[in-house]
C-alpha cells in the first residue's frame, strides 16, 4: 500500500488572516515534483569523498513534501523511551520500506543484509524491504564495491521498529539536542513563547486569539487503533482550579479545491489540567506530560490520515502558563513548497474560525515546526498491550443510483452522510445493518458513518456520480 495513492489537497486560498501572513495557497497534490526524491538526487552526492551510503526511508509528515517515486510508509517516532525503545522510524508489517543508495564510490557490486527482514541478504542497488516479524531492528548493513575490488561498508545510525505499539510524531527525533545550530541533531525541542511581553505562548496559553492547536498525521500501518496521544509541556503547568484540555481525533474531508481539516469527528477526551504529570519516559530530563487515554481503541487503519487537536488553554499568561513543546528544528521548506497547505505539520485555530486551516508559522514559529502531540497506535501485533480482542470498524457499504441510497453495515442500528463540507445530508434508522432511502444527492465525495448505540461502528465512503 504506497502511500502516494492517497491524494490529498491543499487549500485554494485563504480568507480573514492577518495581513502579514497571508499567503496564496495552491490547489496541489500530496506528491510533489519527482526532482526531490532521493532517487533523483541520487547525482548530487558526485562531490563528496568516495564511500557508500543510503539514505532513510522517507517519513510521513510535511505530506505536501512527499514524492512519488519516495514510497513513504514509515511513521516517525517520538522521544518516549518506554514505548519506542530506542528506535526512531516505525515501519508497517508486510509493506515495502525502500532504502535509495546515496554512495559516492563508482561501485559494481552491491551487498544489502537488512536484519528483521523477510530477505535479509540482497544484491541490487537500491533495497526494498519487507518486514513481517515485530520487534526493533539496527538499520540495514550497505557494502559496496568499486572496479578494483575495494570494499566500502555502512549501517545508518539508529534503529528501526516495526509493528506493536508506537508513540508517532511529525518530527526526526534520531539525534534530539539542544543546540538549533548543531548540524549533528535533528531535532530541537523548546517553547515558544510570543514577543511581546505577557501575550503567552505559540501552542499554548496566550493573549491573543489562538484557542487551539492541531498535528496532522498520515500512517501506513494495516491494522492500527489509536489508544491514546500524549502532548508534551515543559513543565507541570501553572493553572487555576477546573482547567481541562480537551483533545479530539478528526478525519479530514477533501474536496477537488478545498479541505476541512475538522471534517468528521472521531473521539473527544477531555482531561483536568490536575492531571497533567512530570514524566521520566522520553530522552529529556525536565518534561510533563498531558495524557489523554481513549476508553475504547479507535480503528484508523481504514483513515490513512487523520487530525489531532488540542484545546482549552487560556488567555490569561499571569494565571495559566500551559504551553506545548516544539521541534524548533524544521524541514527546510522552500516559499514555493511553502504554498501547499500539507507542506505543514502544525496548525493553529483562532477566535471566530471554525477549522485549522493557519500553519503555526503564521504566528511566529519557523516553516515546518511540529507540535510534540503524538498519538499512541498499537496495530494488535503480540507486541501490542491488550488490544487484541477490541472489535474493530466494521467495513460499510454504501452506493447511490436513481435517487436511491443503498447503506449496510453489519449489526448498525443507524448510519450518517456527509458532504465535504461536513455537513449532515442525511440520516436514517437501518434494520438489521441495512437500509434504502429515498434522496437527492450532489455530485461528488460523501463519507458515512454506521452508529450502534450511539458510537460509531463502521464508516464507508461514496462517491456519487449522478
Amino acid at each position: 500500500m504506497k502511500k502516494q495513492t492517497f491524494l490529498l489537497w491543499a487549500l485554494a486560498g485563504m480568507a480573514a488572516i492577518p495581513a502579514h501572513a497571508q499567503t496564496e495557497y495552491e490547489t496541489r497534490a500530496v506528491v510533489s515534483d519527482l526532482k526531490t526524491s532521493p532517487a533523483a538526487m541520487r547525482g548530487a552526492a558526485a562531490a563528496q569523498a568516495d564511500g557508500a551510503e543510503y539514505v532513510y526511508p522517507v517519513g510521513l509528515r510535511n505530506l505536501g513534501m512527499i514524492s512519488q517515486d519516495d514510497n513513504a510508509c514509515c511513521n516517525f517516532l517520538s522521544f518516549n523511551t518506554v514505548t519506542n525503545a530506542d528506535a526512531y522510524m516505525w515501519a508497517p508489517m508486510g509493506e515495502t520500506v525502500t532504502y535509495i543508495d546515496y554512495s559516492t564510490v563508482a561501485a559494481t557490486d552491491y551487498h544489502w543484509f537488512i536484519p528483521g527482514a523477510d530477505a535479509t541478504e540482497l544484491e541490487t542497488q537500491d533495497a526494498d524491504a519487507v518486514y513481517n516479524t515485530p520487534g526493533v531492528y539496527p538499520f540495514p548493513t550497505m557494502t559496496v564495491k568499486d572496479g578494483a575490488g575495494k570494499s566500502y561498508e555502512y549501517t545508518a545510525p539508529g534503529k528501526i521498529k516495526v509493528g506493536g505499539k508506537g508513540e508517532i510524531c511529525t518530527s526526526n527525533m534520531l539525534n534530539l539536542g539542544t543546540d538549533i545550530n548543531d548540524p549533528a541533531t535533528t531535532a530541537v525541542v523548546a517553547q515558544r513563547p510570543f514577543g511581546m511581553e505577557g501575550s503567552g505562548w505559540l501552542g499554548g496559553t496566550n493573549a491573543l486569539d489562538l484557542v487551539g492547536y492541531g498535528n496532522l498525521f498520515m500512517i501506513a500501518h494495516p491494522d492500527a487503533s489509536i489508544t491514546g496521544v500524549r502532548a508534551y509541556l515543559p513543565e507541570v503547568p501553572m493553572h487555576e482550579p477546573g482547567d481541562t484540555l480537551i483533545m479530539q481525533i478528526w478525519y479530514p474531508l477533501t474536496g477537488e479545491s478545498s479541505i476541512q481539516l475538522m471534517g468528521l469527528p472521531l473521539e473527544a477526551v477531555i482531561l483536568p489540567m490536575d492531571e497533567i504529570k512530570p514524566t521520566t519516559d522520553t530522552r529529556l530530563k525536565n518534561v510533563a506530560v498531558a495524557e489523554f487515554n481513549l476508553t475504547t481503541p479507535l480503528k484508523i487503519a481504514d483513515k490513512p490520515f487523520f487530525f489531532v487537536t488540542i484545546e482549552g488553554f487560556g488567555h490569561d499568561p499571569s494565571k495559566q502558563n500551559a504551553r506545548l513543546l516544539i521541534d524548533i528544528k524544521p524541514v527546510q521548506m522552500d516559499e514555493a513548497t511553502a504554498g501547499n497547505l500539507l507542506a505543514h505539520n502544525s496548525f493553529c485555530r483562532r477566535e471566530g474560525f471554525d477549522d485549522y486551516l493557519q500553519p503555526i508559522n503564521y504566528f511566529g514559529a519557523q516553516l515546518g515546526e511540529s507540535f510534540m502531540i503524538c498519538p499512541v497506535l498499537d496495530t494488535h501485533t503480540p507486541e501490542g498491550s491488550g488490544v487484541g480482542s477490541v472489535q474493530a470498524l466494521k467495513p460499510g457499504r454504501a452506493a447511490y443510483e436513481g435517487g436511491v441510497l443503498s447503506l449496510s453495515s453489519e449489526g448498525a442500528e443507524r448510519a450518517v452522510v456527509y458532504n465535504v463540507g461536513g455537513e449532515r445530508v442525511v440520516e436514517t434508522s437501518l434494520d438489521g445493518g441495512q437500509a434504502e432511502v429515498q434522496a437527492r444527492l450532489a455530485k461528488g465525495v460523501y463519507l458515512v458513518r454506521f452508529m450502534k448505540g450511539g458510537k460509531v461502528s463502521g464508516a464507508a465512503k461514496l462517491l456519487c456520480n449522478e
